[in-house]
């Protein structure tokens, strides 16, 4: 009886070591794939800011020979108002729906 009671005690403690051991390279694994996904979407991030900043830039460039460097530069920040305050519109009321 006892030796039956020992033997499952320390089949339950091989159990728990096998499933520790799987539970740490899951573990592992996906805290490599999230270091993985942020460092991609850091560089993802930084892309479409430069991105953003030369389209603004150009439309600048295009409009300044236009008319007054003043008024092309409140132009171009109008155009990036309107733009960023559609988006964050769009975003809130998408927010709400659910």
């Amino acid at each position: 009886m006892v030796r039956h009671l020992v033997g499952l005690l320390v089949a339950f403690v091989e159990l728990l070591e096998a499933e520790a051991e799987r539970l740490t390279l899951g573990l592992r694994k996906l805290l490599v794939t999230g270091a993985m996904l942020a460092v991609g979407a850091s560089l993802v991030g930084a892309l479409l800011l430069a991105a953003s900043g030369l389209l603004v830039w150009s439309l600048y460039l295009a409009l300044a020979p236009l008319m007054p460097e003043a008024l092309a530069a409140l132009t171009v920040g109008l155009v990036v108002w309107l733009v960023v305050g559609g988006g964050a519109w769009l975003v809130v009321t998408r927010i709400r729906r659910s």
